[in-house]
């Protein structure tokens, strides 16, 4: 019978630690003697002394490795106290240090968690420095913002559409300022007239006079519609003005970045606030990415892989990425409509055989490695495979193969032949 080889331990001393709400419990294992490993347990609260005492009772037991899960965000407070004085705090996902059903508590996923973390067996998760930390909550909270907003307006057009008000239909937006000249005088306490209506109107405005007194002739609001109205109104106005603040203050965090910020800029599609929330996101430093495929896995932008019995079941992108994989598809779809040929070319390649949708995801992708080779290399945007039209090169010699096809075709039809088209082209080769 064979004899079973143990793993491998990569570290004597190390911390596993099962994070709650109201406390931790930490187990930290040391393998001085292989033979002999030594277990110490023990149970702190989350506040903010009792952190600190388990900083120093780390120190005391010579440890300076530890491993906790990504527990909401209970672990962030374990992790800002701890990461001054550890030489490693790794943050992996629950899935990867998962402890056997029904066999488990506090102590022994503690234990676990320790005893997986010291043989290998554990993922990083990535965490990046401080400033990118704080650029990233800043850049997350604008996002719920502007989702906020959209929610609002949309919550002011459904109302304007159950009392069927139509000025959506004649003008270009129903927060243009005369849309809203013509709202407040619908919500108003005042009576007024179609020439009232008419006023609000600016002379620029396309559709006809007609058709914007019969888009205003709707059924009346009711006191409570009127202040549902206002309220919105109110609200996304106080959005819009902690929206401005929010890219100031991200400006300023920002500005360290400016050089980053400039390479991301020059793919097609990426704007300054697109730029931003990606260096937010992924951080301005590759090294925790080891490969461009490694980064496009942790965003989310790669196919899954679910196969059993040679049978491929699923192969549906990951859920990584929530905050990063948005804004990619965003400027995916403005680099395929963007002056450079490059992305709409691949992109119409790629949805004649998949369709849209997989096509789409796949110029987020391509977008995204891009990112890490220039950040990676402090080089601007130029693909390997592009000629000096901006089109993939591959594409252009096809085009240029079937251009030749057709040039030698119509001077065979035109009499020539072949051995003379043969001369003629050496001849070309030799002058050119």
């Amino acid at each position: 019978m064979a004899k079973v080889k143990p793993m491998d331990v990569t570290l004597p001393i190390a911390c596993g630690v099962d994070v709650h709400k109201s406390f931790i419990v930490a187990v930290v294992c040391d393998a001085s003697d292989p033979l002999h490993p030594a277990y110490f347990k023990k149970r702190f609260s989350t506040f903010t002394n009792d952190l600190i005492r388990f900083d120093h009772w780390l120190l005391e037991h010579d440890c300076r490795h530890v491993c906790m899960e990504s527990t909401g965000k209970y672990w962030i407070p374990v992790f800002n106290v701890l990461e001054s004085d550890m030489e490693e705090v790794r943050i992996v996902n629950p899935k990867w240090v998962k402890a056997v059903r029904d066999e488990k508590d506090d102590d022994k996923d503690a234990m676990w968690i320790v005893n997986k973390y010291r043989q290998g067996e554990t993922k990083k998760s990535f965490i990046p420095d401080w400033t990118i930390r704080k650029l990233r909550e800043l850049t997350r909270l604008r996002t719920k913002y502007v989702q906020q907003c959209t929610q609002e307006k949309n919550r002011l057009i459904n109302s304007l559409t159950c009392r069927n008000y139509k000025l959506d239909m004649v003008f270009s937006s129903v927060f243009s300022k005369s849309a809203q000249k013509i709202i407040n005088l619908l919500i108003g306490e005042d009576p007024y007239t179609k020439e009232d209506i008419l006023c609000c109107v600016d002379s620029r405005c396309r559709a006809s006079q007609e058709d914007i007194l019969e888009a205003c002739n709707g059924f009346e609001f009711d006191a409570v519609e009127k202040k549902i109205i206002a309220h919105t109104r109110q609200h996304l106005q106080f959005l819009e003005e902690q929206i401005r603040t929010l890219d100031e203050e991200i400006d300023m965090l920002a500005a360290q970045y400016k050089k980053e910020i400039d390479l991301l800029m020059s793919v097609p599609g990426i704007g300054r606030t697109s730029a931003i929330k990606i260096i937010a996101e992924i951080g301005n430093n590759m090294d925790p990415f080891y490969t461009a495929d490694k980064l496009a896995r942790w965003a989310g932008l790669v196919p899954g892989r679910n196969e059993s019995a040679g049978k491929k079941n699923s192969r549906h992108i990951t859920k990584g990425g929530k905050y990063l994989k948005p804004v990619l598809v965003e400027c995916a779809w403005a680099a395929i409509k963007a002056q450079n040929p490059y992305y709409r070319s691949k992109f119409n390649g790629i949805a004649g055989r998949q369709g849209k949708k997989r096509a789409i995801i796949a110029i987020a992708r391509k977008i995204l490695v891009s990112i890490w080779s220039m950040l990676k290399d402090g080089t601007e945007w130029h693909p390997k495979d592009m000629d000096d039209n901006g089109r993939p090169r591959e594409l252009s010699l096809r085009k240029a193969k079937r251009n030749f096809k057709t040039v030698i075709r119509d001077l065979l039809d035109l009499g020539k032949t072949k051995e003379e088209i043969a001369i003629d082209l050496v001849t070309i080769i030799n002058q050119s």
